[in-house]
């Protein structure tokens, strides 16, 4: 245990180091409070948009619908086509975002039953859809299994509800952008990459680990800390930006609505209410996370500057990033790469948002289930490898 404190203080409880990640604290605040309230404005703004659309909470009225639908293509001449200019050209005014909010709810509910007209053959989505598919397919095969599995999930869910879950989806949106890879990541990689470079860098590495504790206890040590390390650094990310983003209207209101309610996991596969969502998404980012912080030790256990750690750690990630970005224009090669890297295995969105499936053994097996797997064996294959890479560097 004293060889794991001695281990934990050099990465993380120095003077140095606790600074950083304050400041990393009273960032990840800001950022909670400041997209919180960009998003709905003041508390009264709030109260206002809350005021109309908990009355409307429940199922597609078509009443609403048909008002909300004429004041959208009213802002359509204001804002254009772009979705994303009229949500956020329309962020400030409580009323006109709800007019938006449930337009947009309707359109999800006509998808529900029809499917969308631009998805892809590969996603199909919709009821109608998915029965006329299952026609067309061989009984027996991949794709009518995941068809079938697909359909009797979006029946057994049913069409998704409207309720107030604006600053829900405010927060699975800080959990699970692209943006949480450069806020959170990048300070991990940070503080991570000296975990085993800078020993090697001064050659004290061969002296500490030809010492009595052995290669084994100092690397098991290593990789203890820098998994206390990553937990705490990802567990401030999550509880701040949890608070500070509901502090702004003082309420958790939504928090039992269910996760189809927020328009990002409208075709969400789970029944999980928001806060039970909220619960399985803090699980998955400490669990990926983590998984990224032994990918940077073993890098480090590679490289004998700090600095060539730091950047290899950093190449991969924007890599990651680079290929994922693609979306669906690239090869089945790269897909896997894609589907298999830190920029889609970390970001909650990505995992539970849809109904992303592999064949194995002519199985459906769900992308999350594939990850969990992958990621196992990832995280023992990176930690194995720091063991085993280090023999060279001992005198014994």
């Amino acid at each position: 245990m004293s060889l794991f404190h001695f281990e934990l203080r050099k990465l993380m409880l120095n003077k140095r180091t606790l600074i950083l990640i304050a400041a990393l604290a009273v960032f990840y605040s800001a950022i909670g409070f400041g997209t919180s309230y960009f998003l709905v404005g003041s508390g009264a703004a709030y109260k206002t948009y809350s005021d109309l659309a908990t009355p409307a909470t429940g199922p597609l009225d078509e009443a609403t619908a048909k008002k909300t639908m004429q004041s959208y293509e009213e802002l359509k001449t204001r804002f254009g086509d772009n979705p994303e200019m009229i949500y956020y050209g329309t962020a400030s005014d409580p009323v006109l975002k709800f007019d938006v909010d449930y337009a947009n709810f309707a359109t999800y509910v006509d998808e529900y039953y029809n499917g969308a007209v631009s998805d892809s053959l590969s996603q199909p989505y919709g009821i109608k859809v998915l029965q006329n598919n299952l026609t067309a397919l061989k009984p027996g095969s991949f794709e009518y299994k995941k068809v079938q599995s697909q359909l009797d999930k979006e029946t057994k869910l049913g069409a998704p509800e409207f309720a107030n879950t604006v600053e829900w989806g405010n927060l699975f949106t800080n959990w699970g952008d692209t943006l949480m890879l450069f806020v959170l990541f990048v300070p991990l990689a940070f503080l991570i990459s000296s975990v085993f470079s800078r020993e090697a860098s001064s050659g004290m590495d061969n002296i500490i680990l030809s010492s009595r504790h052995g290669r084994g206890k100092i690397v098991g040590a290593k990789i203890c800390a820098v998994a206390v390390t990553a937990l705490s650094v990802l567990g401030i990310y999550l509880v701040t930006t949890f608070v500070f983003g509901f502090l702004s209207v003082g309420t958790l209101e939504g928090f039992d609505a269910a996760i189809r309610s927020v328009p990002a996991y409208v075709r969400s596969p789970f029944g999980f209410s928001n806060w039970q969502f909220a619960i399985v998404s803090a699980i998955w980012i400490l669990f990926s996370g983590t998984v990224y912080a032994l990918i940077v030790a073993f890098i480090s256990s590679r490289f004998k500057s700090q600095m060539a750690a730091l950047g290899v750690s950093l190449i991969v990630l924007l890599l990651n990033i680079g290929i994922a970005a693609l979306g669906t224009g690239i090869s089945s090669a790269l897909q896997w790469l894609s589907d298999l890297g830190v920029a889609s295995f970390s970001l909650v969105g990505e995992v539970f948002s849809g109904y992303k499936v592999y064949s194995i053994f002519g199985f459906p097996v769900p992308y999350y289930a594939v990850l969990i797997a992958f990621l196992a064996f990832v995280a023992a294959a990176v930690s194995l490898g720091m063991y085993v890479g280090q023999k060279s560097r001992s005198a014994v």
